[in-house]
């Protein structure tokens, strides 16, 4: 901000309260006078208290104020309504689609598209409901990580199927089936952890690398 007879730093302060911006720093932060370092903050902003200290260690006095860190509220709750697929007995679908109008051509010989659209969607949802009732269940969406890209979504899918597998085996009370599937659950789990580890690793160094010359990028 210079020093106090310096007619640049009114302009400054000006044009930095058209921007909604104010100074919060007034003494000199050097030792030879003049406003070096300041802290700037939005005017709808808590105004902070700034304290300037002389360390002894340099000719720049030191800045302190509080940083006030509030954590971000946790996500809201959504309802989710899906089926349970995995249940759903082909056979079953089979017979019931063979029974049902769709499959019976005296029922939708003389309607039109819209019409036989309508009936197959009405079929299909009832049948549905009968055979794989939607289930509602909430839960808390959580933001994946930047690197977390497909290659890792493929391996955690792989990762849940193989635990599922690991925990009907062991239902079964067949020991060896449990042992096999318990083993190859742990071991992709275990290649699922090095895979995030190593996609969290090179996106982090890919994007310090990228940046290197842009530290406000950084």
């Amino acid at each position: 901000m210079g020093r106090a007879d310096d007619v640049n730093a009114p302009r400054l302060i000006d044009l930095l309260a058209g921007y909604g911006l104010d100074v919060h720093v007034s003494t000199p932060t050097h030792r030879m006078g003049g406003t070096l370092d300041v802290v700037i903050t939005r005017r709808d902003w808590p105004a902070p208290v700034v304290e300037v200290v002389d360390t002894g260690l340099s000719d720049y006095l030191l800045l302190l104020w509080p940083l006030p860190t509030v954590r971000p509220p946790p996500p809201a709750v959504e309802t989710v309504v899906r089926r349970p697929w995995r249940s759903l007995d082909i056979d079953q679908l089979r017979s019931a689609l063979a029974a049902s109008p769709l499959c019976q051509p005296d029922c939708w010989q003389n309607i039109d598209v819209n019409a036989m659209a309508l009936l197959y969607d009405s079929e299909m949802t009832t049948l549905l409901d009968h055979l794989v009732p939607a289930k509602s269940f909430q839960r808390r969406p959580r933001p994946s990580g930047p690197y977390f890209d497909a290659e890792c979504r493929a391996a955690k899918r792989k990762t849940r199927r193989l635990e599922r597998a690991s925990v009907a085996a062991s239902e079964r009370h067949d020991p060896v089936a449990a042992a096999a599937a318990d083993k190859a659950w742990r071991d992709q789990r275990r290649a699922y952890r090095l895979l995030r580890n190593r996609k969290r690793e090179e996106f982090w160094t890919n994007t310090v690398a990228a940046n290197a010359s842009s530290p406000r990028e950084l």
